[in-house]
């Protein structure tokens, strides 16, 4: 009698079996292993044994979508009324329905892998009686099989699939081309395959509420930093759909979801195709995964919504965004500010601690007060920290000394780069709502947020920033990477060995020079290797032996078969602690004696690795987090030195974010000297975008307060032409810097 119901079932099944048109394309993967179970007899017997267990499924090779249709059609099969008991004897084809199967419920759901497979394991699923020798099995409630008491009785009844537009999907299902990826085609096949109830968000009177309600979400993608027109999606108003007009709706706003859900957690351009320096890698949502759990959501718009970054930034810059397009932006009435009118004469230049009549003038533009009015013309410390934030503030060196240069800008001169307007404004948020949704969903409780644009650190706990410094980040020659690592330990009086880059192109060459004249003609007279290495307190190693510099004719041999070691000291470029997050860039972060550095307004000056100001505190910051350590605790291990592990891995994210929104909800954006804005804005929109960039003074020889700010540009061409005049003074002059990490 099985072997009767089988073949009826198969020959009434060959009908819907043709009309499904899956491709090879559009094979389930091997992680649906819903689709592989679907083909495995669910009652089946073996040598007479309870089927108490579903048969193994094989996961490893994808396999097609098998057509839902064959279940609802021997599922529809009529069962005769007057049995008590349930009964999978007759029913143990490979067509027969699960316990659970989803067909006789009202309401469209997703048939899950979790379902059948529970189903079939069902002890009251399977009550055949094990069988005799030479016997069939027996079912301890006898029930006339699905094909009837006899076998000349009427064949079974096969109905279609419960729905048609379903059934359209699955035909539309290989002419997806190019409309869809290969996972989205795998994900649409598998879900709409395995679908017994009726279409989600289309119906033959139009979009269905849920449909409706995604349509228009999807709309407001603009308002989230997402183009609108980039999504493909019908009318909301359409009515009177024919059954194929319904099914090319329902795809079409299944395509539009994936694809939003991909948008939305950044998928929409691979970071690492912009740059190399790029090294991110967003979550995505698996595409079955967005399918099953819109179809499930009571508000499915509020889904899409959920899928966008939780950053708090990612969502002050929204807001900003929002502001921007909210229609005609209104020019806002300037308010005379008297101090303005203050105009200091161009003249000799004022330090701090002086007396000089233009003080008063100069308390007047700040809005300082003397504490004493008869020191109104003394130059005190109040005063100079409120030209020092002005210089920076404006893009000069913030050392306090007013010249011309200060004075002109104090004057209202062109020293600040013309107001970004709203469109432009509007294009940097949108890149840097972009590189929010690379960053990870979760930063951690207690990490470390780098940020290179800023020149700034800061460790976040509980989303507060509980301490901010000043950090030196990659030159553009040598950029910082942009990468996400989680800091293992801290290591106190710190070695440093030469990493290899710096070894080809910087050591090399002067190794190479160092007899006779060469690069150090300049001098007057040649330098050994002993002295290019002493010069930096290096030492020389080959096989893991220290070796004499002078021995090796370094114009002939290969560097790369040498190590470079600095110890601990003064002189050492890591200074007196380095931060480890192991990476494959081989960036850290890290002390420096080069402490002057931080003066400057602009600080890409390093060769990748981040150079704290206050590494101290830092210090003391993290391993009162990790270690619950007190500051005179931490302030010995620079004295004696040593690794410390952590206790709890804290993770470090680096950025480049060239724009980020205050407390108050004011915009601040930096300058991107590394070009990724404008390459960033190519792979989003496909046209290149130029941004204003910020004043830089450059460094000392470069320019002074005096002197005004000057561009990046300008600041090289005058390095250059500042390397006519002469050679440095000193070897130690010479290669001052370029060993810095």
């Amino acid at each position: 009698m099985i072997r009767k119901t089988a073949v009826l079932t198969r020959v009434g099944l060959l009908p819907a079996i043709a009309a499904l048109c899956v491709t090879s394309s559009l094979a389930v993967r091997a992680e649906n292993p819903a689709a592989t179970q679907a083909g495995t007899p669910t009652g089946a017997q073996t040598n007479g044994a309870p089927a108490a267990t579903p048969a193994p499924t094989t996961a490893a090779a994808p396999i097609k979508v098998e057509d839902p249709s064959t279940k609802s059609a021997t599922a529809a099969a009529p069962q005769p009324p007057a049995s008590p008991v349930a009964t999978t004897t007759t029913a143990a084809t490979e067509n027969s329905p699960k316990a659970d199967d989803p067909s006789k419920t009202t309401s469209p759901t997703v048939s899950t892998p979790a379902a059948g497979a529970t189903a079939a394991a069902s002890p009251a699923a399977s009550t055949t009686e094990p069988a005799k020798p030479g016997e069939p099995p027996k079912a301890t409630a006898a029930l006339p099989d699905a094909s009837g008491t006899t076998p000349d009785s009427a064949p079974a009844q096969v109905l279609p699939p419960a729905d048609p537009i379903v059934a359209g999907i699955r035909q539309r299902l290989s002419e997806l081309g190019k409309k869809a990826s290969e996972d989205d085609a795998a994900a649409l096949a598998a879900y709409y395959g395995e679908l017994t109830g009726t279409a989600i968000w289309a119906s033959t009177s139009g979009l269905t509420e849920k449909g409706k309600a995604v349509v228009a979400e999807i709309g407001r993608a603009d308002n989230w930093g997402l183009p609108a027109s980039a999504f493909d999606v019908p009318s909301a108003g359409a009515s009177n759909l024919t059954p194929e007009a319904a099914a090319d709706a329902e795809l079409q706003v299944a395509l539009a979801v994936l694809k939003y859900a991909r948008y939305a957690r950044g998928g929409r351009v691979n970071p690492g195709s912009i740059s190399q320096l790029m090294d991110q890698r967003p979550t995505l949502v698996p595409p079955r995964t967005v399918l099953s759990d819109i179809a499930t959501a009571e508000k499915p718009d509020a889904y899409l919504v959920s899928l966008h970054p939780k950053h708090p930034q990612f969502e002050a810059l929204r807001q900003v965004l929002l502001k921007l397009r909210g229609g005609e932006v209104k020019e806002e009435v300037p308010v005379v500010d008297p101090a303005l009118a203050v105009k200091l004469p161009m003249g000799r230049i004022i330090r701090p601690g002086s007396s000089d009549e233009q003080v008063a003038l100069l308390r007047q533009r700040l809005k300082v007060t003397a504490d004493d009015p008869a020191n109104e013309n003394v130059y005190d410390e109040k005063l100079q920290e409120a030209v020092r934030e002005f210089q920076r503030g404006n893009g000069l060196r913030p050392d306090g000394v007013v010249g011309n240069g200060t004075r002109q800008v104090l004057n209202g001169g062109p020293a600040p780069p013309p107001p970004a307007t709203n469109d432009s404004k509007i294009e940097r948020i949108l890149i840097n709502m972009e590189r929010w949704r690379w960053v990870p969903a979760d930063m951690g409780e207690f990490y470390v947020w780098d940020n290179v644009p800023e020149f700034l650190t800061r460790i976040v706990k509980g989303g507060n920033v509980v301490h901010t410094d000043e950090i030196i980040v990659g030159q553009p020659s040598w950029p910082t990477p942009i990468f996400s690592a989680d800091m293992k330990t801290v290591v106190f009086r710190p070695s440093w060995g030469v990493p290899a880059g710096i070894k080809a192109k910087e050591l090399a060459p002067l190794l190479r020079k160092s007899s006779g004249a060469g690069f150090f003609g300049i001098f007057g007279g040649g330098y050994s290797a002993q002295a290019v290495l002493d010069a930096y307190d290096l030492k020389a190693y080959a096989g893991g032996r220290q070796i004499d510099p002078n021995s090796v004719d370094w114009a002939s041999v290969n560097i790369h078969n040498y190590s470079f070691q600095q110890p601990p000291g003064p002189k050492n470029v890591l200074g007196d602690v380095k931060f480890m997050f192991p990476n494959s860039h081989d960036v850290y972060m890290h002390d420096t004696p080069e402490r002057n550095l931080f003066g400057k307004a602009y600080r890409a000056l390093s060769h990748g690795c981040m150079r704290v100001h206050e590494p101290r505190r830092f210090a003391e910051v993290l391993l009162a987090e990790d270690k619950g350590w007190s500051a005179a605790k931490v302030q010995s291990m620079f004295s004696s030195g040593g690794e410390v592990g952590l206790d709890k891995h804290i993770p470090v994210h680096i950025t480049y974010f060239t724009a980020r929104v205050d407390d108050d909800g004011k915009l601040h954006t930096y300058g991107d000297f590394y070009g990724l804005d404008g390459r960033t804005a190519a792979a989003l929109t496909g046209k290149s975008i130029r941004f204003e960039q910020p004043s830089y003074p450059g460094d000392d020889v470069v320019a002074t307060s005096d002197d005004g700010p000057i561009g990046q540009q300008q600041y090289t061409r005058r390095k250059k032409k500042q390397s006519q005049y002469g050679g440095p003074t000193s070897l130690s002059d010479a290669i001052s810097g370029l060993f810095s990490p």
